[in-house]
């Protein structure tokens, strides 16, 4: 990340920080205006830190966009935990939106509750 950085010559505009997910943001993380997240259901014990991370960094005006690739049952799960904290909605104005559902993968903009 820090050699992603120094490449686009954002250094004074970008900081790089660990965090892990389900562990509270170090003091140097502010709260963002956005979350871009992608690819991340993939591993099912994860998914309950995953939830607690989006929740722990959002609040009601941090717009989330959380895109999905649909691959087992076991998904299920995490929109079980996820639909205890925020809601979702399907984008589907994306001008690509029937080139990437072919591939079951969806654009949600999620919403804390």
């Amino acid at each position: 990340m820090c050699n992603n950085v120094d490449i686009n010559n954002l250094s004074s505009r970008v900081a790089v920080v660990e965090l892990n997910w389900g562990e509270p943001a170090h003091d140097e993380i502010p709260r963002p205006h956005m979350i871009l997240a992608a690819d991340c259901v993939y591993f099912e014990p994860a998914f309950p830190l995953l939830v607690q991370t989006l929740d722990n960094l959002s609040n009601s005006s941090t717009e989330i966009l959380f895109c999905y690739k649909k691959r087992r049952k076991a998904d299920k799960r995490f929109f079980s935990l996820l639909k205890k904290k925020f809601s979702w909605t399907e984008i589907a104005d994306d001008p690509n939106h029937s080139i990437y559902t072919r591939e079951a993968i969806s654009l949600l903009r999620l919403t804390k509750k």
